[in-house]
C-alpha cells in the first residue's frame, strides 16, 4: 500500500511544478481510493460491489488479517503500473 501511496504521490509531482499542488492532488487521489469503501450506503445496490472492489482499504484488511490473496496482490501492484506509467507519460509530454 505503500508503494502505491509513493507511485500516487510521483504521478501528482509529475503533472505540476509546485510540491503543495503535488501533495494537494496525491492526498485527494489517495482519500479518494481510501473512501471508496466507506460511502457503499450512498450509492446504487447494482455498483456498490464495484465501488468496493475498487477501494484501497477493503483491500488492505484482508492483507491486515493475514489474507494473501492473488486479487489483492493483484490489485496493487496494477495500482502501481498505473500510476507509474501515468507518470512516466506525464513526464514524456513535457520534453516535447
Amino acid at each position: 500500500m505503500g508503494a502505491v501511496y509513493i507511485g500516487i504521490g510521483l504521478f501528482a509531482s509529475s503533472i505540476t511544478e509546485n510540491q503543495i499542488v503535488a501533495f494537494i492532488i496525491s492526498f485527494l487521489i489517495i482519500l479518494a481510493l481510501f473512501l471508496m469503501d466507506k460511502v457503499l450506503m450512498y450509492v446504487p445496490e447494482g455498483i456498490a460491489s464495484t465501488i468496493e472492489f475498487l477501494g484501497i482499504d477493503y483491500h488492505f484488511g484482508n492483507i491486515a488479517r493475514g489474507v494473501i490473496d492473488s486479487r489483492n496482490v493483484i490489485y496493487f501492484l496494477s495500482l502501481l503500473g498505473f500510476s507509474l506509467f501515468c507518470a512516466t507519460v506525464s513526464l514524456e509530454r513535457r520534453k516535447w
